[in-house]
C-alpha cells in the first residue's frame, strides 16, 4: 500500500499540489484524500494519470484489480 500511496503523492507533486491536481482530474481535493487513505486510485482515473503524468497505472489501481487483469484469461483457452 505505501508504494501505491507514494505513487499518489509523486502524482499530485507532479501536479501541482493537491488543490490543483485534484481539480486536473476532475474531483474534490476531499477525493484524493480518499484515494490516498485507501492505498488506490480509480482505474478511470489511474489511465488518466499515466497519460498525463507518466506514472504507470498499475501503480496506482486496487491491487485486486491489477491481479485479476494479469491472471490468464478462460477465454485465451480457446484460441
Amino acid at each position: 500500500m505505501t508504494d501505491r500511496v507514494a505513487a499518489i503523492n509523486l502524482a499530485i507533486a507532479k501536479g501541482g499540489g493537491i488543490v490543483r491536481f485534484a481539480k486536473s482530474m476532475g474531483v474534490s481535493h476531499q477525493a484524493i484524500y480518499a484515494w490516498k487513505r485507501r492505498g488506490w486510485v480509480p482505474v478511470e482515473k489511474a489511465v488518466v494519470i499515466e497519460a498525463v503524468y507518466g506514472i504507470p497505472r498499475d501503480e496506482l489501481m486496487s491491487p485486486d484489480l491489477v491481479r485479476a487483469l494479469a491472471a490468464p484469461s478462460a477465454s485465451a483457452d480457446l484460441l
